[in-house]
């Protein structure tokens, strides 16, 4: 699995999205589970190999609703993709009311992928921030060499 440096880390307000504290590095070792104790928060996360995956930076949060960890983010794919897309999310993401959604928008063009960490093999809520990271990395990777077929 491929390791990542996160180079910006900020918990951010849900009301209103605004940076409650830039967190250092260290912070990047807390458990997942840090969301749903906080559940006001997300966290914003920035990785420069997050360019290699074709996504700028990410949204980690503790879903209440459906009561999920979620991943938030733009994925720089033509509107073309979307059959492979929402197939590969099907197929490898567990079904569950709210699990995943993928909608292309074309104002910004690029598919905006909302993802539960919890319905993807191999989660558990004591991952750090880290481990979810590199997973999703890993789940997008995957992603994209099916598109490239």
């Amino acid at each position: 699995m491929v390791q990542l440096h996160l180079e910006v880390l900020e918990r951010c307000s849900k009301e209103t999205e605004d940076t409650i504290t830039a967190e250092s590095n260290a912070f990047a070792s807390t458990p997942i589970h840090y969301l749903k104790d906080n559940q006001g928060e997300f966290i914003y996360v920035e990785c420069a190999q997050f360019n290699d995956i074709r996504i700028d930076a990410v949204a980690l949060e503790f879903d209440d609703a459906f009561n999920l960890y979620t991943a938030l983010f733009g994925l720089k794919l033509q509107k073309k993709h979307g059959e492979v897309i929402r197939q590969y999310l099907k197929d490898n993401v567990k079904s569950a009311l709210g699990s995943s959604s993928a909608a292309f928008s074309g104002q910004e063009g690029l598919w905006e992928l909302n993802i539960a960490f919890d319905c993807i093999e191999g989660f558990h809520e004591k991952m750090t921030i880290t481990e979810v990271c590199e997973m999703l990395y890993q789940f997008v990777a995957q992603l994209l060499s099916k598109v490239e077929k």
